[in-house]
């Protein structure tokens, strides 16, 4: 069950509504489809990444509950920054490798029944196109147990230009859960996440020699 006792704290919390109001304000934000999140237990919201403000962007699409996220360890070397992050319910991972004690981290926060946002690309995206997912992505996503939702951003946070953000339904995994969990399992899942960021955007996050292959 999600953690409703947990208060809301009051960093994160003016961080987040000041953001809400640049985001409606500058990038004419728009929210859709979030009727999928589900009310009363945790959730994992995977994200493609195109900018450091998606973060934020993630905050606000759920009001109702405070996200936990990955970042990049080294977000965490300077240590105003690191207390920043650290204070929008944000730690570490190691992206060269597949962090263990990273993902025993996002372990925990789900079973406080916490929300966790990742971004399972690892990185930001410098041409628009999502680019290769990583298989720890997956291999969180399997063993969370709880539902994943996919989130597409839709616009390069251009001012007074609109940004859409697009909350998909959960990703079906019931039937790679019921097996083995292992490579093969895990290059399925990320196949199967990829497809559905694929329609989620319209294609949008595939690159163009991808979008040509589907056309074909």
């Amino acid at each position: 069950m999600e953690n409703e006792g947990k208060k809301r704290t009051i960093f994160y919390t003016v961080v987040t509504t000041i953001y809400f109001i640049i985001a409606k304000l500058f990038f004419f934000m728009r929210f859709e489809g979030k009727e999928n999140i589900p009310k009363g237990k945790p959730v994992i919201l995977m994200a493609n990444h195109i900018s450091w403000l998606d973060p934020l962007t993630l905050a606000i699409c759920v009001w109702d509950r405070e996200i936990h996220f990955m970042g990049k360890k080294e977000l965490f070397e300077n240590k105003f920054l690191g207390w920043c992050f650290r204070h929008l319910h944000a730690f570490p991972v190691d992206r060269g490798n597949i962090d263990m004690s990273a993902i025993r981290t996002a372990m925990n926060v789900i079973r406080d029944g916490d929300t966790l946002g990742i971004f399972p690309e690892g990185t930001r995206s410098k041409t628009g196109y999502m680019g290769p997912l990583l298989g720890g992505s997956a291999l969180l996503a399997l063993k969370s147990g709880c539902e994943i939702l996919p989130v597409y951003i839709d616009g390069r946070y251009h001012l007074f230009r609109p940004t859409r953000v697009i909350v998909g339904r959960p990703i079906e995994m019931a039937d790679l859960r019921s097996g083995r969990m292992n490579k093969e399992t895990c290059d399925i899942l990320t196949h199967r996440m990829e497809g559905t960021f694929a329609h989620l955007s319209g294609g949008k996050s595939l690159p163009p020699a991808s979008q040509n292959g589907n056309q074909a």
